[in-house]
C-alpha cells in the first residue's frame, strides 16, 4: 500500500519544483518575506529533490512498473520542458514572429520589430534594457540567443574568478 503515498510525494515534489521556478522567477522585493533569506531556494531546492526521490523510492518498492512508468513520465516532462526552453526553438517561435510582423507592418526596420516582440513578451524588463538589446543584438539568430539567455536567469559570468595563469616576468629594456 506504498503506492498512493509514493505518488502523493512524487506529487508533492513536482508542486515544489513549481514553486521553485515561480520564487525564482519574482523579482527580490515582489517575493514573500520568507523567500527573500538567502537560505530559502537551497532549502526548497532540497526539499523538492527529497519529496521526489522518496516518492520514486515508495514506488519502486511498492510496485515497479509504476515506477517505471512514473520515471518515463517525468522524463518525458523533463525533456519536454528542456525542448521549448532551449534556444534554437526559442528562435524559431522569435522567427516565426518576425516574419508574421514583418509582413502586417512591412515600414518597420528589424531593429523596430525585435523591440515590439521583446516589449510584448517582457514589458517589465523596461523600454531602455530592450532598446540597448536591440542594439547590442541587431540580428534575428544573435537578438534570439540573448533573449533565451535572460529567460532562463543569464547572470553572465557563474561568479568563477579567472583563473590565474603563471605570467612571464616582464623585462623592461635595458635590464637583461
Amino acid at each position: 500500500m506504498r503506492l498512493i503515498p509514493g505518488l502523493t510525494l512524487v506529487l508533492l515534489g513536482l508542486l515544489a519544483m513549481l514553486a521553485a521556478i515561480h520564487f525564482k522567477g519574482l523579482r527580490y522585493f515582489d517575493r514573500p518575506a520568507l523567500a527573500r533569506n538567502a537560505r530559502f531556494d537551497p532549502i526548497l531546492d532540497g526539499v523538492k529533490w527529497l519529496l521526489l526521490l522518496t516518492g520514486l523510492g515508495l514506488l519502486l518498492r511498492a510496485s515497479p512498473a509504476a515506477f517505471f512508468g512514473t520515471a518515463v513520465a517525468l522524463l518525458l516532462l523533463w525533456s519536454y520542458r528542456k525542448a521549448i526552453r532551449s534556444a534554437r526553438f526559442q528562435e524559431r517561435l522569435l522567427r516565426r514572429d518576425f516574419a508574421v510582423l514583418r509582413r502586417n507592418r512591412p515600414g518597420m526596420s528589424d531593429g523596430e520589430i525585435l523591440y515590439d516582440l521583446a516589449y510584448r513578451k517582457h514589458p517589465r524588463w523596461g523600454p531602455e534594457l530592450i532598446e540597448q538589446m536591440v542594439r547590442d543584438y541587431p540580428t534575428l539568430e544573435s537578438f534570439a540567443r540573448m533573449l533565451s539567455r535572460m529567460e532562463r536567469g543569464y547572470r553572465g559570468f557563474k561568479g568563477r574568478r579567472p583563473s590565474r595563469r603563471p605570467t612571464a616576468p616582464s623585462v623592461t629594456p635595458g635590464e637583461e
